[in-house]
């Protein structure tokens, strides 16, 4: 703090040889915060750039002509601009396979959300045997790479006869690990008392279960089923191999196929663009979510 005449100075604060007024230790502290803070935006805005240029450069290409996007250098102007792209786009097959994908997303998201809950709450409330080594079991998948189930994932639907429908698509993810974790670090926090006052009222295990813990778990709900619709969104491996005919196909692998039968830069950018645009939409909507599902369980064993 800076006072325009020594007069106006604090007895306990200093005075330099330019007249002014200061606290020991204050300007150096001040200082030292502001320039750290300074590069530390430097650094995290040049991230930032780095990060959001590629997509900048999809989005501006969606919407220019064909040859704009192999043009050396790039073009980064938005003269030129045309919706002729998206018009080819939505002559397609674009609006199955984005049926498709939301049917996927949706059940998977309402799977992860209803299903895992009650696990969660079996796992962080209740007492049956086996019950600590079914949950280690069921972290140990999360550090399983997905790639290593896939071939007997694949024979087992084959076996069942479910290739190539819906029930392919949904049955492998209704439920996830993580969820599950998720769901019962959160409800072991849940007090005790409360599901003992809720029984003493003569609630059952159902109504406890949904009257209770479910209004007092939406935080974590939320984010499992952010996670989960974002997960079974992006997803492409998995409808590869479950999927033979065009019309099952979800939006992922559709603009996979599209890309390799199609040379046109500007139709494949402009589906890139409208995939990414439901997670925009999801995550500017619920970002605080995303931050509270990254500590969730850190801290609590």
């Amino acid at each position: 703090m800076l006072f325009s005449s020594s007069e106006q100075c604090p007895k306990i604060w200093n005075i330099d040889g330019d007249n002014r007024c200061y606290k020991e230790g204050e300007g150096l502290v001040i200082l030292r915060i502001k320039g750290y803070q300074l590069v530390s935006f430097i650094i995290l805005s040049i991230a930032a750039l780095a990060l959001l240029f590629p997509f900048y450069w999809m989005v501006l290409q969606s919407f220019k002509p064909p040859t704009s996007a192999i043009q050396t250098p790039p073009d980064l102007s938005w003269g030129g601009f045309t919706l002729d792209n998206f018009k080819k786009l939505l002559d397609g097959n674009i609006w199955v396979w984005t049926s498709n994908s939301l049917i996927v997303a949706i059940s998977g998201m309402l799977g992860n959300v209803i299903l895992c809950s009650m696990a969660g709450y079996a796992f962080a409330k209740k007492q049956f045997p086996g019950k600590r080594i079914l949950f280690w079991a069921i972290v140990s998948i999360m550090m399983t790479s997905t790639q290593i189930i896939m071939v007997p994932l694949f024979m087992q639907i084959r076996d069942m006869g479910l290739l190539n429908t819906y029930w392919a698509l949904l049955l492998p993810i209704l439920v996830s690990p993580l969820a599950v974790f998720l769901s019962k670090q959160f409800m072991q926090t849940i007090p005790e008392d409360l599901l003992e006052a809720a029984r003493m009222d003569g609630c059952s295990e159902w109504r406890t279960y949904w009257n209770i813990i479910v209004p007092v778990s939406m935080p974590v709900l939320a984010i499992v089923g952010i996670f989960g619709f974002i997960t079974q969104w992006n997803d492409f491996l998995w409808p590869l191999l479950a999927t033979e005919s065009r019309n099952m196909r979800t939006l992922q692998v559709g603009l996979a196929s599209m890309q390799l039968q199609n040379v046109d830069y500007g139709l494949v950018l402009a589906g890139a663009t409208w995939t990414m645009a439901p997670i925009v939409i999801l995550f500017v909507a619920f970002q605080r979510f995303f931050v509270k599902g990254l500590t969730i369980g850190a801290v609590k064993g």
